[in-house]
């Protein structure tokens, strides 16, 4: 194992600790990501707190899903779709 994947790994174990309620498919995921090479205190879609960090990984997931349902439940509007013809 390379510094980096075993530092990751360590990276893993320590944010899990400060997570006690993840789900197994949160660990699951979480696991796949990191296995990648991605750090935990990150997440795939860069969501980012008030403050404007970017959050990890399982907290992304959720403050993603969270979103989601909001969205499907009517209480926030949906992103607006992006006009092709907008971009350079």
């Amino acid at each position: 194992m390379t510094g980096k994947k075993a530092f990751l790994r360590q990276e893993m174990r320590r944010y899990l600790r400060m997570v006690p309620d993840a789900t197994p498919d949160e660990i699951a995921e979480l696991k796949t990501w990191v296995q990648q090479g991605n750090d935990p205190f990150s997440n795939p879609s860069h969501i980012a707190d008030g403050g404007g960090w970017e959050m990890p990984f399982i907290h992304g997931l959720r403050a993603e899903q969270d979103y989601i349902e909001a969205v499907q439940a009517g209480l926030v509007d949906p992103p607006e779709p992006v006009d092709e013809s907008d971009l350079p």
